[in-house]
């Protein structure tokens, strides 16, 4: 009777280790999936000129038809394929700092017989009251007036305190009559909303293909200009019109 008892006790003692041992297999099971469900995984924080590999298997910066499907929204010598890409918003308060400090005076150089700079905007939505006048910008540059409706609409946002008072409708059609194109062509391309697609599909295209995108951005050939910061070299937005002057200078003399 009492080995009977003993050996009982014994197998009790045998099933209570194995059950305490498959318990704790399932606690750390249980502790791995919620550690991974309640932590995120690193950052990549690579700056996106280290992310060129991802880059060229989206998006040939080269492309032609990237920088000719805006017609001519650009000064300067498109035949030597150099191509200086400046990524805005009219909303953007540092598009403005840049495009009035920099881009303004760079341009105002008239040493553009090497390059071809044009405006590109990274508009997220149809939302955005941006999109109104970056419509209303490209519609003007069909005839040949892109430029001046351009600085308007950056006077513009500095008239007002919101930019929602600053681009309404009214105010976008003052500024066409004011450069003497509130004409037909002109009304019927914005009725039309002739280039809204293609503006809201131009977004989503730097917003893919880049990692790490931001207003004001420039791109030199399809790579933005970087700055040596903390020992990395990382894009850069408004940077001021001597040190734009050194980048472009530097891309040319590289090649």
């Amino acid at each position: 009777m009492k080995n009977i008892f003993s050996n009982v006790i014994d197998k009790i003692k045998n099933n209570l280790r194995l059950f305490l041992s498959i318990m704790g297999v399932v606690v750390i099971l249980a502790g791995v999936v919620i550690y991974n469900s309640y932590f995120e995984k690193p950052i990549n924080t690579k700056p996106v000129e280290e992310n060129q590999e991802t880059t060229s298997q989206k998006q040939n910066f080269l492309d032609s038809s990237f920088y000719s499907s805006i017609l001519l929204a650009g000064q300067g010598n498109k035949n030597t394929g150099k191509y200086v890409v400046v990524l805005s918003d009219y909303s953007c308060g540092w598009s403005a700092k840049f495009y009035q400090e920099t881009i303004k005076p760079f341009l105002a150089q008239k040493n553009l017989d090497k390059i071809w700079m044009q405006y590109d905007f990274l508009i997220l939505n149809e939302q955005s009251p941006s999109l109104l006048p970056t419509e209303a910008a490209y519609c003007a540059n069909e005839y040949n007036r892109f430029w001046e409706f351009h600085d308007g609409v950056f006077a513009l946002k500095n008239k007002y305190e919101t930019v929602e008072e600053a681009f309404t409708e009214e105010n976008i059609v003052s500024l066409a009559k004011s450069l003497n194109i509130y004409e037909d062509q002109f009304k019927q391309c914005m009725s039309e909303h002739k280039y809204k697609e293609l503006i809201l599909m131009r977004a989503n295209y730097y917003l893919d293909v880049m990692e790490r995108l931001g207003v004001p951005s420039t791109f030199l050939n399809g790579y933005p200009i970087t700055l040596l910061i903390e020992g990395k070299e990382q894009a850069v937005g408004a940077i001021d019109i001597n040190t734009f002057n050194k980048k472009i200078n530097e891309w040319l003399a590289g090649d």
